[in-house]
C-alpha cells in the first residue's frame, strides 16, 4: 500500500487508500484552498493538534467575522476552515458569503483573490454588496471599533499567555493530579478562541489597507508604484521574530546570554502550532546553528529603502502627503499585528505541549501508550477519557492507523484548489467554475514549454512561466543572483552566503533563515504573506506566488530573483 500511495500524483488520486476519520467533511459541496494556510500549517497536523490547537483557531475566525465584525454568520465548527488527511485548508464559501454583505465587493472578487481566476464574460453578473444601508453602517462601526481595540486586547493576551507559560515551565508536572490536567485541557478551547480573534482582525484589516495604499500610490506614481509601496513598508521593526533574529546576533556576539535568549524566544520554532514539533528551547542543535549563522551580521538595507521610498512618496503626494502618511502609519500597525498577533497563540500552544507531554508520560507509565510520541495520535476526547480513568478500547490500533495515514499523506501533493464534497476531495471542474461565474485557470506548462499561465492563487495571479522565467508577485524589492536551495524543513538545511531559498511556503520561524539568504522564492502567497513581510524586514528580494518554483527550479541551479518585477530567471 505504501508503494502505491507514494507513486500517486496527488492526495486526490490516493484518497481511497487513506483513512478519512480525521477529515472535517462538509455537509454540502464546498470550495477550499491551501493558499495562505501554508504560512501557519506547513505540514499535515496530528489528530491531537487538530482538536486542541487548530479547532479553536477555526472558531476564532468565526468569532471575528461573526460577533466581532458582523460580516457573516459565525457558523458551526469547521465552517471557515477544514482539515483533510491532516492538511489544513481555508474555506472559500464563507469568505464569498461575507463579500455579499460588503458594498463594492463581490464573490467574484473573492474567487479572484483566492484562485487568481477571471470573470466569465458570458456569465450572468454576480450580485455584490448585498447588505442594506443600516447593515453597512453597523459593519463600518464594527470595523472602526475593532481597529481601535484589538491591539490592546492582543497585548493583554500576550502578557497573560507569557505569564502562564513561565509558570508552566517551572511547574512540577509529575505532582499535578490528573484532574488538573483535564481541567486545563478543557479550559484551553475557549481561551484559544479569544487569542485567535486579534490575529484575524489584523489580517482582515491590513489586507484592504495595503490595497488602498497601493491604489493611492498608483494614482501618484504611474510607473513602479507597487514596488514603491513594498519599499515604503519594509524595515518596520517591532515584529517579534525579527527581534528574535536580532537577538541571535547579540548571542553570537557575546552581548546576550543563550539562556536569556531561550527565556524570551525559546517557545518559537518551525511548524510551531504542531504539538509534536520541537521549539527552539527543545531543539538546541537547530538553535545553535541559527546563532552561529547570525555571527555574520547583515547590513541594514531595509531602513534606507523605506526612508528613500517615503521621500519619493512625499514629493509625489505634495499636499496629499499627510493623508498618505496616516494611511502608511495605519498599515504599519496592522501589518505588525498580523505577525505579532500569533504570539499569544504560540505561547499557549507551548503550554499545551508541556501538559500533553506529561499526560503522555503517565499513559506510557500506565501501559496505555507504547511511547510518549503516541499521544499526538489521540483525539482530544480520547486523551480526556484516559486521564479521567475511562480507558479507550483498541487505542494502540487507532494510534497506528492514524500515524500511517499522516505519514502517507505527507508524501503526497495536495492541490492548491479543492472542491470538497461530503466524504471526498475533487479537483474543481469546468461546470463548477462556470457556476461560479469565472473562467477556469489555464493549466501550467511543462518544464520545457514556452509560455502559458499557471494555476492562479490567493493574493494575485502569478505562476506564468516563459521559457527560463517564472513570474509571480513581488514581495520585497531588490535583485539577487545565487544558488537555489529547495527547502522543505528550515531545521534541515545549511545555507552558504549567496544562497536563495526556494520553498512551497514558510511559517514565522523561518525568519532567522532569511538572514542567511540572498533572496527568497515562494510557490504560494502574496505581498502580505509572512515570507514577504519577513523578507522586507531583512531587506532581501522576495518573489511569491510563482506556483511551481519547487518543481521547476533544480537544487543548486543559479537563479536571479527580481523582487520589484516579481520575476525569477533560471540560468
Amino acid at each position: 500500500m505504501r508503494e502505491v500511495v507514494a507513486g500517486a500524483a496527488s492526495l486526490i488520486s490516493a484518497q481511497d487508500q487513506l483513512d478519512d476519520e480525521m477529515c472535517t467533511w462538509p455537509t454540502a459541496p464546498a470550495l477550499h484552498t491551501r493558499a495562505n494556510a501554508v504560512d501557519q500549517w506547513p505540514r499535515p497536523m496530528t489528530p491531537l493538534t487538530q482538536d486542541l490547537i487548530a479547532a479553536p483557531q477555526e472558531r476564532g475566525l468565526g468569532r471575528a467575522f461573526g460577533p466581532e465584525l458582523g460580516t457573516a454568520p459565525e457558523g458551526e465548527p469547521w465552517t471557515w476552515n477544514g482539515v483533510f488527511y491532516g492538511w489544513y485548508t481555508y474555506g472559500v464559501g464563507p469568505a464569498a458569503e461575507m463579500a455579499d454583505n460588503l458594498p463594492g465587493y463581490s464573490r467574484l472578487a473573492v474567487y479572484s483573490d483566492y484562485f487568481g481566476v477571471e470573470e466569465d464574460p458570458e456569465a450572468q453578473a454576480a450580485a455584490g454588496g448585498g447588505a442594506g444601508p443600516l447593515a453597512v453602517a453597523r459593519i463600518g462601526r464594527n470595523f472602526v471599533r475593532a481597529m481601535r481595540g484589538y491591539p490592546r486586547r492582543a497585548e493583554r493576551m500576550t502578557d497573560l499567555a507569557r505569564l502562564r507559560l513561565d509558570a508552566d515551565l517551572r511547574r512540577d508536572w509529575p505532582n499535578e493530579p490528573d484532574e488538573k490536567l483535564v481541567r486545563r485541557l478543557r479550559a484551553h478551547h475557549d481561551e484559544a478562541v479569544e487569542f485567535r480573534v486579534p490575529h484575524v482582525l489584523a489580517s482582515v484589516i491590513s489586507a484592504p489597507l495595503f490595497q488602498n495604499v497601493t491604489e493611492s500610490v498608483r494614482r501618484l506614481v504611474p510607473d513602479g508604484a507597487d514596488a514603491l509601496v513594498l519599499e515604503a513598508v519594509c524595515g518596520l521593526g517591532g515584529i517579534h521574530l525579527r527581534e528574535a533574529a536580532g537577538a541571535m546576533v547579540e548571542v553570537a556576539g557575546g552581548r546576550l546570554s543563550r539562556e536569556a535568549f531561550v527565556d524570551t524566544y525559546g517557545f518559537r520554532g518551525a511548524n510551531e502550532f504542531e504539538l509534536a514539533a520541537l521549539p527552539w528551547r527543545d531543539d538546541p542543535a537547530t538553535l545553535d546553528r541559527l546563532i552561529e549563522a547570525a555571527a555574520t551580521e547583515r547590513p541594514d538595507l531595509a531602513t534606507g529603502r523605506r526612508d528613500g521610498a517615503r521621500a519619493r512618496l512625499r514629493a509625489a503626494a505634495g499636499v496629499r502627503w499627510p493623508v498618505l502618511r496616516w494611511k502608511l502609519g495605519m498599515l504599519e500597525t496592522h501589518m505588525r499585528w498580523r505577525e505579532n498577533g500569533k504570539v499569544p497563540m504560540v505561547l499557549a500552544t507551548h503550554s499545551m505541549r508541556l501538559l500533553t507531554r506529561e499526560a503522555a508520560r503517565r499513559l506510557v507509565e500506565r501501559g496505555r501508550l507504547g511511547r510518549v510520541e503516541d499521544v499526538h495520535y489521540l483525539r482530544l476526547s480520547e486523551l480526556l477519557r484516559e486521564l479521567s480513568g475511562d480507558p479507550v478500547a483498541d487505542v494502540d490500533t487507532a494510534v497506528a492507523r492514524r500515524r500511517r495515514t499522516l505519514e502517507l499523506s505527507a508524501q503526497l501533493r495536495i492541490p492548491e484548489m479543492l472542491d470538497v464534497e461530503p466524504g471526498r476531495l475533487a479537483e474543481i471542474g469546468p461546470a463548477r467554475w462556470k457556476a461560479m461565474g469565472v473562467l477556469p485557470p489555464k493549466p501550467p506548462v511543462d518544464a520545457g514549454g514556452v509560455g502559458g499561465v499557471g494555476v492562479g492563487g490567493a493574493d494575485g495571479a502569478g505562476g506564468v512561466r516563459v521559457d527560463s522565467e517564472l513570474v509571480g508577485v513581488g514581495g520585497s524589492t531588490g535583485v539577487a543572483t545565487g544558488r537555489a536551495r529547495i527547502v522543505y524543513d528550515p531545521n534541515e538545511v545549511e545555507l552558504l552566503e549567496g544562497d536563495v531559498i526556494v520553498a512551497r511556503g514558510t511559517d514565522s520561524a523561518w525568519t532567522p533563515l532569511f538572514f542567511e539568504a540572498a533572496a527568497v522564492v515562494i510557490d504560494i502567497g502574496g505581498p502580505m504573506s509572512h515570507c514577504a513581510i519577513a523578507a522586507r524586514e531583512v531587506g532581501i528580494p522576495c518573489v511569491v506566488n510563482v506556483k511551481t518554483g519547487t518543481e521547476h527550479i533544480a537544487e543548486g541551479q543559479q537563479i536571479t530573483v527580481d523582487g520589484g518585477a516579481g520575476v525569477v530567471r533560471l540560468h
